[in-house]
C-alpha cells in the first residue's frame, strides 16, 4: 500500500512540489521557508487521501502489467536526491522495460503523448493519481506530469509514466520519453526556489492572502505612499461603483422580468426562453464549526473615504 508517510524533506523542493514552484505559489514558499527554520508545517491527511494511498499500489501493479513491464517496485520508500540540485524525490513506484514498444490504445486506456509509439529500456519511474474528475483532452501538467518529469530527472532514468483512475473506473496510462529541454527549465527554477527560501524572498503577490505569508504581523503606524497610489484608489472606487450600479442594474432587470412571469415557473419571449425553477429546502441540523486558531490579518478589502 502507499506510504502515508512523507518521505521527502518539508524543508526542501520535492518533485511534488514542482507544479506549484513553477507556478510560483507563495504558500509552498512560506511552507519550506518555517519548516527550513524547525516548524512542523504538515497537515493531518484525510478519507480521500487515505483511499488514493489505499488504491495505489493495486492500480501501480494493474497498470505495470497492462504495459507489460518487468521488476516492478510498488511500495518504494527510498528518498532519492538530485545529483546537482536541491530537489528530493520519492517515487510511487518503478519498474523496467526490456526494449518495450508501447503503442497508443485508448480502447485501453494507453496513451503516448506525442507520439503514436515509444519504446522504453531499462528503468522508468511511475507516478499514481485517483480523482473523482473526468479526463480532460490531455494529462494536465499539475496532474502528475511536472511531478514525473521532475522523478525522472533525479533517478536519470530515460522513461516515465502517469496512471491515473478518473471517476472510479476509468483508468489511464500516459507514457513518456524524457524530454531533454526539462533540466535546463527546472534547473533554473529549483535553484531560485532555494534562493528563495534563503532569503526569505516571496515571490510577487497575486492574491491578498499572499501579501498576509510577504508582510507577517500588522503595524498600526501611518505609512506615506507614494502618489501613484491616489491613481489606484480613484480607479479602485470608480471600479466599486460600476459594480455597485450594474448589480443594482442587474436586479432591477431580474424583478421586472419575474414580474411579468408572475406565478409562472416558465414562460417565452420571440427569442429567449426562461425559467424560474421551484426550491425545496428540507431541514437540516446545525452544524458546528471546527475551531480555528486565532490570528491577526488585515481586511481583504481596503475602506475609502475622500479628505
Amino acid at each position: 500500500m502507499g506510504s502515508l508517510t512523507k518521505i521527502t524533506d518539508d524543508g526542501v523542493a520535492s518533485c511534488s512540489l514542482i507544479p506549484r514552484i513553477f507556478s510560483e505559489d507563495n504558500k509552498t514558499l512560506d511552507n519550506c521557508i518555517r519548516a527550513r527554520k524547525g516548524e512542523n508545517v504538515r497537515t493531518p491527511g484525510n478519507r480521500i487521501t487515505e483511499i488514493g494511498n489505499v488504491l495505489e499500489e493495486p492500480l501501480v501493479i494493474h497498470g505495470a502489467k497492462l504495459l507489460g513491464l518487468e521488476d516492478l517496485e510498488s511500495d518504494v520508500t527510498t528518498r532519492y536526491e538530485h545529483k546537482t540540485l536541491p530537489l528530493q524525490a520519492s517515487l510511487d513506484a518503478r519498474a523496467k522495460a526490456n526494449n518495450l514498444l508501447i503503442e497508443e490504445n485508448s480502447e485501453w486506456g494507453i496513451y503516448t503523448p506525442g507520439a503514436t509509439k515509444v519504446l522504453l529500456d531499462g528503468w522508468g519511474v511511475i507516478e499514481n493519481k485517483v480523482t473523482r474528475d473526468y479526463p480532460g483532452h490531455e494529462l494536465e501538467e499539475w496532474r502528475g506530469l511536472l511531478q514525473m518529469q521532475g522523478q525522472m530527472e533525479v533517478m536519470d532514468y530515460n522513461w516515465g509514466a502517469v496512471f491515473v483512475l478518473y471517476t472510479s473506473t476509468d483508468f489511464r496510462l500516459y507514457v513518456y520519453k524524457r524530454d531533454p529541454s526539462f533540466a535546463a527549465v527546472l534547473k533554473e527554477k529549483i535553484e531560485d526556489f532555494e534562493r528563495r527560501i534563503q532569503e526569505e524572498d516571496y515571490w510577487p503577490a497575486k492574491v491578498v492572502e499572499d501579501l498576509h505569508l510577504i508582510h507577517k504581523g500588522v503595524s498600526d503606524d501611518v505609512k506615506e505612499l507614494d502618489n501613484k497610489v491616489d491613481e489606484y484608489v480613484k480607479e479602485f472606487e470608480a471600479t466599486t461603483k460600476i459594480i455597485k450600479d450594474m448589480e443594482a442594474a442587474r436586479e432591477e432587470l431580474n424583478l421586472l422580468i419575474m414580474s411579468e412571469m408572475g406565478n409562472h415557473t416558465k414562460a417565452e419571449t420571440e427569442n429567449y426562453i426562461l425559467s424560474a425553477p421551484t426550491i425545496t429546502r428540507k431541514p437540516t441540523a446545525r452544524k458546528v464549526v471546527e475551531a480555528k486558531p486565532g490570528a491577526t490579518y488585515k481586511a481583504k478589502t481596503i475602506r475609502i473615504k475622500s479628505k
